[in-house]
């Protein structure tokens, strides 16, 4: 059986798969819990992997993805980014990650990142949904102020993988929702024109957690085109 990575997001953990693929594949979820930086978290992904695996990764865990694709292409069969980019973090986002590890603190860092989170991650049309608040509060707790402050840093130092996506052997599919703020339609373009074997999909009435506001639709295409 095939074993494919699921890669979570940015104070994210499993609990974000609950939909997801599990009864065809050999799902192994990394944690990302551990690490300062995009390398490290790499780093311990890999020592629980066979020597061949597909991957998917999620917004951060898309940079992981791209780590470990761009630097080891011969042990990745498939790459799947999701809701992703691979450019160094943008004026206006370092600004806001950095007032946060200044504003967030033990005692309002689950309401405030989660209300934030959710005004920004899910379309319009999603928001009346109060599980995905839950379910984004539920992981934020999860996470922990530690692992916060060590992911906002992680994604603050990132580098600049562009130049380095022709180094991807294998072939990729990129999805991303089609109201998706932070990883936008000129994102996924970029990656998709860099990456020689790949595949571009937007998924309409989603925003940037797809894979929960259109599960069905996802789990569809990765399955399709994974087969």
């Amino acid at each position: 059986m095939e074993t494919l990575v699921l890669i979570s997001g940015y104070m994210c953990n499993e609990k974000m798969w609950h939909k997801q693929l599990k009864k065809k594949y050999k799902v192994v979820i990394p944690d990302l819990t551990k690490g300062k930086s995009i390398d490290e978290f790499s780093a311990n992904t890999l020592k629980s992997l066979p020597d061949t695996f597909s991957i998917l990764g999620f917004s951060m865990g898309g940079f992981v993805a791209l780590n470990i694709a761009i630097n080891y292409p011969k042990r990745v069969n498939n790459l799947i980014l999701v809701g992703t980019n691979a450019r160094t973090v943008s004026k206006k986002r370092r600004i806001l990650l950095k007032k946060s590890l200044l504003e967030l603190n033990n005692k309002n860092y689950i309401e405030r990142f989660s209300m934030s989170s959710f005004e920004n991650y899910f379309a319009k049309i999603n928001q009346n949904k109060k599980n995905y608040l839950r379910l984004i509060k539920t992981m934020v707790e999860d996470c922990g102020i530690k692992c916060l402050k060590r992911q906002t840093n992680a994604i603050l130092e990132r580098p600049k993988l562009i130049n380095k996506l022709s180094n991807i052997k294998s072939r990729c599919l990129i999805i991303s929702g089609s109201q998706d703020k932070l990883s936008t339609k000129e994102m996924n373009i970029e990656l998709h024109h860099h990456i020689k074997n790949s595949k571009l999909l937007f998924i309409t009435k989603s925003g940037h957690f797809v894979m929960l506001e259109q599960s069905k639709k996802f789990n569809k295409e990765i399955t399709n085109w994974l087969n």
